[in-house]
């Protein structure tokens, strides 16, 4: 840097300035200094590889810290809601370790009342089978019954009336009215009998007046 500086020569009393020659009465000097520089404008010192490397070490680090910090704080609304879940589940497990024995004996019993339920209808519905091949038994007993009495009815018919076709005249009517007499006990005999077979009684009752008639 160079600096100029001008001096000048003492000037006599009473003389005047503007008389005198200016190149005479003034001197140049030139200097040249080392410019000085504020101390935060100092350059900074060369780092070493080591210093390097604590500086990265440092600043992952920090960032690691920072990121860390935020996760948890990020995490923190998350494990209070795990933590709800998990009481939630272990009160739901008390509940249920509570209640399962009796909800299960209350199945097994609703099991064993089904099963018997079943057994019952299994036996009522085999009596009403029982029942049904039963009542078609006696009604073919009482219809081949009904057809025995209706062919001896007609038996009986027929040959009173070959029995008395060879009488007189006179004797006829009586004979007829005695047949269809006769005819009519057999026909009642025969529904009795088969009253008597739906009804389940044993044994039937006979009428006595053949000899009356005879």
């Amino acid at each position: 840097m160079v600096v100029t500086r001008c001096s000048s020569a003492p000037s006599h009393s009473g003389s005047n300035p503007s008389q005198q020659p200016l190149l005479n009465d003034q001197t140049f000097h030139t200097q040249v200094t080392t410019p000085q520089t504020p101390s935060f404008l100092s350059p900074l010192p060369k780092l070493t590889s080591s210093d390097q490397a604590f500086f990265l070490l440092a600043f992952i680090a920090s960032t690691t810290s920072v990121a860390f910090a935020s996760f948890v704080a990020a995490a923190v609304p998350a494990l209070f809601a795990i933590r709800n879940a998990a009481i939630s589940l272990s009160k739901l497990a008390d509940t249920a370790r509570e209640e399962l024995p009796s909800t299960m004996t209350a199945i097994r019993l609703s099991g064993m009342e089904i099963s018997d339920l079943t057994l019952e209808l299994s036996d009522l519905s085999q009596e009403v089978a029982d029942g049904v091949n039963a009542s078609a038994q006696v009604v073919q007993a009482a219809e081949a019954k009904l057809r025995q009495f209706s062919s001896m009815a007609r038996q009986q018919t027929e040959s009173m009336i070959q029995e008395r076709a060879s009488l007189p005249i006179i004797s006829l009517q009586p004979a007829v009215a005695g047949a269809a007499r006769k005819t009519t006990r057999a026909v009642g005999r025969a529904t009795k009998s088969l009253f008597n077979i739906i009804s389940g009684r044993q044994g039937t009752t006979e009428y006595d007046d053949d000899g009356a008639y005879d």
